[in-house]
């Protein structure tokens, strides 16, 4: 078991750094994490109540950061016990998303060097996915083109999901809810180099329609994952019978480009979301949110759940043991 290390560090904060109208967000020289609140709390991860959760392990400092909707960050040495919340982002108030836009299924992901946040931003009537960026894993994070959207805003989209190809070109994956078509899809688009904007028209990957053990057309949530012999997968959530399971589909090229085939049964049932990162020494675990109600009041807790990725077809191994 590792050493529990709190992060007394991350407890001081400059909290004029962020000058909220400046593009460049802020100086990131003195830039420091701010706290959300009077206080910050220390939390069990069974205690916590947060959707879409999604963890990044950075080695630079040795911390794990959490961030989850509404945008907020939480930072552990250990994965069990959390501190914050704390606020990484500075908005630029002259883009389309404003000042305070409300954030869901948000994550961060280090590529070439630099740390980007991706998420789905609505503000009035405006809905649509944007990327972020920081030389910092704790920000400030300021959005890459204030002018372009990645998405149309009148598409239904969100859980935007970054990965790159084996040429290093970056791709934004995210679920269509398909309220036009009636049929949900995991859809990607390419970025530009910067990540602010996109190329081409978006692909759709695959549908719900394709999934066999589903009957609703919701399907949210991808995450991508490679496994051995050079296999390529991608985790999602929907509907089996009237709870969320998460299901896993593959590429049959081992390529982005697919075809992509769903597996006949779901992987894991009573799931709200699912995403996936790698702990300090390499294992590989998922992040499901799952339903709980506590003294009456329903919250989601986050559950960390080994996988095995050596083989083809990832494999669960079990809970993660502190």
């Amino acid at each position: 078991m590792r050493r529990i290390l709190f992060i007394s560090l991350l407890m001081a904060f400059v909290a004029s750094a962020c000058n909220v109208g400046n593009k460049d967000g802020g100086d990131v020289r003195t830039w420091e994490m701010k706290q959300v609140g009077s206080a910050c709390d220390t939390l069990l991860l069974e205690d916590m109540d947060i959707g879409n959760p999604f963890i990044i392990y950075d080695d630079t400092d040795d911390i794990y950061y959490m961030i989850g909707d509404n945008g907020h960050v939480w930072t552990s040495r250990e994965l069990h016990r959390w501190v914050g919340p704390y606020d990484v982002l500075c908005y630029d108030t002259t883009s389309w998303m404003g000042a305070n836009p409300v954030i869901t299924s948000p994550e961060i992901h280090k590529h070439n060097g630099r740390y980007y946040y991706v998420a789905t931003f609505e503000t009035g009537a405006r809905r649509s996915c944007a990327t972020l960026v920081s030389d910092r894993v704790v920000g400030s994070y300021r959005i890459i083109d204030g002018k372009s959207f990645l998405l149309d805003v009148r598409e239904d989209a969100a859980h935007p999901t970054f990965c790159a190809d084996e040429y290093g070109v970056g791709y934004m994956i995210y679920d269509h809810m398909g309220e036009q078509n009636g049929n949900g899809t995991v859809q990607i688009i390419r970025y530009t180099e910067d990540l602010g904007r996109r190329m081409g028209e978006a692909f759709v990957m695959f549908r719900a329609s394709d999934i066999p053990w589903t009957g609703k057309n919701a399907l949210e949530s991808p995450c991508i994952f490679y496994s051995g012999n050079e296999g390529l997968g991608i985790l999602f959530t929907a509907y089996s019978g009237d709870e969320k399971a998460v299901g896993v589909a593959y590429s049959a090229t081992g390529t982005l480009n697919g075809p992509w085939t769903v597996e006949k049964e779901p992987l894991l049932k009573g799931c709200e979301s699912v995403s996936m990162f790698s702990d300090y020494d390499g294992t590989s675990v998922m992040v499901v949110s799952k339903k709980v109600v506590d003294e009456g009041e329903e919250k989601l807790v986050p559950v960390l759940i080994k996988a095995d990725l050596q083989f083809e077809k990832l494999q669960i191994k079990g809970n993660y043991k502190f």
